[in-house]
């Protein structure tokens, strides 16, 4: 089985709307195992958009098609699919459509017959209800065996009548799940030289986050006896290639499994930044039960809030520049004096540069590390607090010591 989506309007092609629509679909198809062909957005035109259905009917078992059926001259979704089927001239009023309409418009005719175009439908369609709008969906199946699955373009329309309504009508292939395990340290293109991806099923896929690098191990089966021995198989493989590097088989972030393993060993964390400006503490706060394990934090931004705050040496500042290693590690062993946290956090870095140092102290050992980093500056300070919440990781799981020799 293969689909098409396409998403009606003009002002997605402005770029005033971002298309959430086509995403929430192409995710969905996949737990069917239908393959996802192509995407597609076209204006409001009708030209352009019959062109598209025509050359898609027969082609494929399923288009999806979201936005374009409000009451307006420029929502021509249904009508264009309406022509391409060859039923222009054999419509009905769907009775049940028609009368939501009437009582959402509180019996003003002049609504009603404005929005009337809403309830009209090809024969044969198979009408789907909105619960959230007014404008109802339909599928309507051509002669050529395309199922046209016509949806309300608003989100919070559309996700409902697609779970509620049209995946009835979906023909399940197969059952597909997906295992997201995160790593850390590399970077796509390096994930890909270090793990076989040349599977079929399983597929391994690297992606990279704003928190992290992932792999996406995906399986396909008849059952979910079958599916879950595929995905075994290639989590199997990834560990081979990839040993402690490995964060989460479950797609938790490294903030996420910090916070576990703080709380699983009754230990705090407290950090102190520079270059990251708040955003390590923000991302341990976003986790349910940061307030168990966060002890203490700093934005020790300027010189003088290292020096005043963490007792940074004003001469060590002066000699080795404060993006160093020796400052990073006066800031991280400053801050164990103030809080006599387990664990302690520090960076220092030029985010212009694309230069830091990470400092990180855990019980009374201290590791230092530089990284390096492309992009602009908000990419360089989330590359920085992902690393440095991975190295916490690794340190707290004991697997640091000759592990990084990056």
């Amino acid at each position: 089985m293969e689909a098409l989506i396409c998403t009606v309007g003009t002002e997605i092609l402005l770029g005033n709307i971002v298309d959430t629509n086509s995403q929430y679909i192409a995710q969905a198809l996949t737990n069917y195992g239908i393959n996802l062909y192509k995407m597609v957005t076209v204006g409001d035109n009708h030209d352009r958009l019959y062109k598209v259905l025509k050359e898609a009917d027969g082609t494929y078992d399923y288009v999806f098609l979201t936005g374009g059926l409000g009451p307006t001259a420029d929502d021509i979704t249904k009508e264009v699919v309406t022509e391409v089927v060859g039923k222009t001239n054999d419509t009905f009023v769907d009775e049940r459509s028609y009368q939501k309409l009437v009582e959402y418009f509180d019996g003003n005719a002049k609504a009603v017959e404005i929005n009337k175009k809403q309830a009209v439908f090809p024969r044969g369609a198979i009408v789907l209800e909105n619960n959230f709008g007014t404008a109802p969906g339909a599928i309507v199946k051509s002669d050529k065996g395309t199922s046209f699955f016509i949806l309300p373009g608003p989100p919070r329309e559309m996700k409902p009548m697609f779970n509620d309504e049209a995946s009835k009508y979906i023909e399940k292939q197969s059952l597909i799940k997906n295992l997201v395990v995160r790593t850390d340290i590399w970077g796509e293109w390096d994930l890909a030289t270090r793990v076989d991806l040349s599977g079929t099923n399983p597929t391994i896929s690297p992606y990279v986050t704003d928190d992290g690098p992932i792999l996406r191990i995906s399986a396909k089966g008849a059952d979910e006896k079958e599916v879950d021995r595929l995905l075994e198989k290639g989590l199997d493989l990834v560990k081979k290639d990839l040993d402690k590097h490995i964060i989460s088989i479950d797609g938790s972030t490294s903030a996420k499994v910090l916070v576990d393993i703080l709380k699983e060993k009754k230990e705090r964390v407290a950090t102190a930044e520079s270059i990251s400006g708040g955003l390590i503490a923000s991302s341990i706060v976003d986790i349910e039960g940061a307030s168990e394990v966060l002890k203490e934090s700093y934005i020790t931004y300027s010189n003088e809030a290292k020096e005043n705050i963490l007792d940074v040496s004003h001469e060590t500042i002066e000699k080795y520049d404060v993006v160093s290693e020796e400052v990073a590690r006066e800031m991280v062993q400053g801050l164990r004096n103030i809080t006599e946290a387990d664990l302690c956090l520090a960076t220092t870095g030029y985010a212009h540069l694309g230069i830091a140092y990470l400092g990180i102290m855990y019980k009374d050992k201290i590791l230092v590390k530089k990284f390096k980093a492309k992009g602009d500056r908000n990419k360089v300070r989330r590359f920085i607090k992902n690393r440095i919440l991975d190295l916490a990781v690794v340190i707290m799981r004991g697997d640091y010591e000759g592990n990084f020799d990056i």
